[in-house]
């Protein structure tokens, strides 16, 4: 008796579209630590809580550039962070957190979590990618900043830049 041998043949393309598909999961689990220059102006309400104290709750919004250039990942995404900034001038320390929406040309957007700590004109923290679509969907990574408040404007907004991963 013959044996009958059945062989499934399986089409190129099919195999190409299920490597792309694999490649691309795990593409989204590495970590995402670019470094870069996030310039930013900050807009918000300030509460003073005693003489030198004062609570700060608003928006840090800015692009993110690249240090590897165009093309490069994130490279000039808009960056809307809503936060506070605890400021006591009287001890010269600061505390800062929130969360940030991080939107490219094309919709896709991840989302952020930070904090840092420092005196009243630098602030050293970490932050992580918590979530994102389209592309950014999977997105993580722990990172490092240095966010620095260089201009204190007459109506209450403050300009600055924060460097990622330097």
């Amino acid at each position: 008796m013959e044996k009958l041998q059945i062989r499934t043949r399986i089409p190129t393309h099919t195999i190409a579209a299920a490597l792309v598909l694999v490649t691309g999961t795990l593409a989204h689990a590495e970590d995402w630590n670019e470094s870069g220059i996030f310039s930013w102006l900050a807009v918000g309400k300030a509460q003073q809580l005693e003489d030198g104290h004062s609570y700060w709750l608003g928006e840090f919004s800015g692009t993110f550039i690249n240090d590897k250039g165009k093309g490069s990942r994130l490279h000039e995404t808009g960056w809307k962070c809503p936060g506070f900034n605890d400021l006591n001038l009287n001890d010269k320390k600061g505390k800062a957190a929130g969360h940030c929406i991080v939107a490219d040309p094309g919709g896709d957007e991840a989302y952020v979590a930070w904090q840092c700590e420092g005196d009243t004109e630098v602030c050293n923290g970490t932050f992580d990618y918590v979530g994102g679509t389209g592309k950014y969907q999977g997105i993580s990574g722990h990172n490092t900043f240095i966010g620095h408040f260089l201009v204190n404007c007459p109506d209450g907004t403050t300009s600055g830049y924060t460097s990622f991963n330097r």
